[in-house]
C-alpha cells in the first residue's frame, strides 16, 4: 500500500514567519514516516515570489498540513488556492479563516449570535482617532489596543489614558498597516478551549488555564517565556461546561472546521470570547500540543485525526 503524500507548508510573508517554521519543525518531528511520504514547501518572505505554487502543483500532495500563521496563510488566501487545486488541507476553509483573522468581523458575528465578547471600538486605518475620544472615555481606562488582523498577540498594548492609546494606535498603523480594535482591559483569567473534529463530531480536547508570567499573554509569553504555562482549568465544573458550550457555539457560528482554539477571558463568573485561532501554533510551546497531551493524545495521534477527517 502506497504512503499518503503530505506537504507541510511553512514560512510565508507575515510577521509570524519564524513561529511558522517552529510549528513546522514540531509537526515534522511528530508525523509518522511509516504512514506518510512527507514533503516541506517553504513560502518565501517576498509575496511576489510564486515559485512555491509551481512546486505545490508539481507535487500535488494528497493532503496539506499548514503550519502557516498570519497573513495570507491564515486569512483564506492560501486556503482558496488549495481549494482551487482540489487539495485537502488542515484547518478551516476560506470563509472562516477570513472572518477569524478579522477581529472586528468575527466579534460582530458573535455578538449577533449572542456570544459574549468584550466591549470596544473599531478604529479604521484612516480614521481620526480624536473623533473617538468620548466613546473611548466611556469604556473607561485601561484599554487594550490590538491590530485588527494580527496574530500571536503581536502589537498589543495596554493604554492607561488617551495619549497612550493614540501612541498605540499610531504604532499599529505604522508597524502593521492595520485597523485597530480597542477593548476594555479586563484583568481576569485567560483560558483556551481546544476543539477538534472527529468521527464522533466536534470534540473538546481540553479547557486550559493560561498561567501568564505577566499581564498579557503576548508573543513572548506564548513562544519564548519559560515561566508561562498551561494546565487543566481549575475553574468549577459549571464554569468549565459554560466555556465548552460557548466554544462549540463560536466555532460553529464562524463556520470553522478541523480544529482550533477558542480563547476566552473569565472575570467574576462572566465569560468573554477573545478570538478563535483557526491555525493555532504547533510549536513545542504552543497550546494545541498541550491540549492534546492533557486529553491523553500525543501530537502524532492528533495530526492523524486531522488528516483522516479531511481525506475520507
Amino acid at each position: 500500500m502506497s504512503k499518503l503524500k503530505l506537504a507541510v507548508l511553512a514560512g510565508g510573508s507575515s510577521i509570524e514567519r519564524e513561529v511558522s517554521f517552529r510549528s513546522a519543525e514540531n509537526i515534522l518531528k511528530n508525523l509518522d514516516s511509516e504512514k506518510y511520504d512527507i514533503h516541506t514547501i517553504e513560502l518565501p518572505k517576498d509575496k511576489r515570489d510564486t515559485a512555491w505554487v509551481s512546486q505545490l502543483m508539481a507535487l500535488h500532495p494528497d493532503f496539506v498540513l499548514s503550519a502557516l500563521h498570519g497573513g495570507r496563510g491564515e486569512n483564506g488566501a492560501v486556503q482558496g488556492l488549495l481549494q482551487c487545486l482540489d487539495i485537502p488541507y488542515s484547518g478551516s476553509g476560506i470563509l472562516s479563516c477570513a472572518l477569524c483573522m478579522n477581529k472586528q468581523a468575527a466579534k460582530s458575528i458573535m455578538e449577533g449570535a449572542h456570544i459574549p465578547v468584550i466591549d470596544g471600538e473599531f478604529i479604521p486605518l484612516e480614521a481620526d482617532l480624536n473623533a473617538f475620544e468620548q466613546k473611548l472615555d466611556r469604556l473607561e481606562y485601561p484599554l487594550i489596543a490590538k491590530p485588527n488582523r494580527g496574530g500571536s498577540s503581536i502589537g498589543i498594548e495596554v493604554a492607561n489614558d488617551f495619549d497612550a492609546l493614540k501612541k498605540a494606535v499610531e504604532n499599529i498603523r505604522k508597524q502593521y498597516d492595520d485597523d485597530a480594535v480597542i477593548e476594555k482591559y479586563i484583568d481576569g483569567k485567560e483560558v483556551t478551549c481546544a476543539v477538534v473534529q472527529t468521527d464522533e463530531g466536534l470534540k473538546i480536547m481540553s479547557v486550559l488555564d493560561i498561567n501568564k508570567s505577566k499581564g498579557i499573554y503576548d508573543y513572548d509569553a506564548k513562544y519564548l517565556s519559560t515561566q508561562s504555562a498551561v494546565s487543566f482549568t481549575t475553574l468549577p465544573d459549571y464554569m468549565k461546561t459554560m466555556i465548552e458550550d460557548i466554544a462549540v457555539k463560536a466555532f460553529n457560528v464562524l463556520h470553522c472546521k478541523g480544529y482550533g482554539c477558542v480563547d476566552m477571558l473569565v472575570k467574576d463568573e462572566q465569560i468573554y470570547v477573545i478570538e478563535i485561532n483557526t491555525l493555532p501554533g504547533m510549536t513545542d510551546h504552543s497550546l494545541i500540543p498541550a491540549a492534546a497531551a492533557q486529553s491523553g493524545m500525543n501530537l502524532s495521534e492528533f495530526l492523524d485525526i486531522l488528516i483522516k477527517q479531511r481525506i475520507k
